[in-house]
């Protein structure tokens, strides 16, 4: 098998301190889940709820902001310009139905 690696292209320092901030979350994230699982809790019974709630409730938001429920009016609230940059991701396709993500 092959090892991943993901190595960022782009260099600008704003987007390099916004991915620091965004691997600082997750890190700490981390830290929380793994210490949960230290004193015996099993992530298995409360991650996944805690993180379809707050999937549920981003969701909504953005469906309110963006006036729309369709992926590609989604599209321009969730996945804006800036948003691709960070992550070096294109949109390949986009339909009401349908958004379709490469993520480099």
């Amino acid at each position: 098998m092959s090892k991943i690696v993901n190595e960022a292209k782009i260099k600008n320092k704003l987007i390099v301190k916004i991915r620091d901030l965004l691997e600082q979350r997750a890190f700490w994230l981390y830290l929380l889940v793994d210490e949960a699982r230290k004193r015996g809790l099993d992530p298995e019974d409360f991650a996944t709820v805690a993180i379809t709630s707050c999937g549920l409730s981003q969701g909504s938001d953005l469906v309110k902001q963006s006036g729309t429920k369709s992926l590609k009016g989604l599209k321009k609230t969730l996945f804006t310009r800036v948003a691709r940059w960070v992550f070096e991701m294109d949109v390949v396709e986009s339909t009401d139905d349908t958004l379709y993500l490469d993520f480099h």
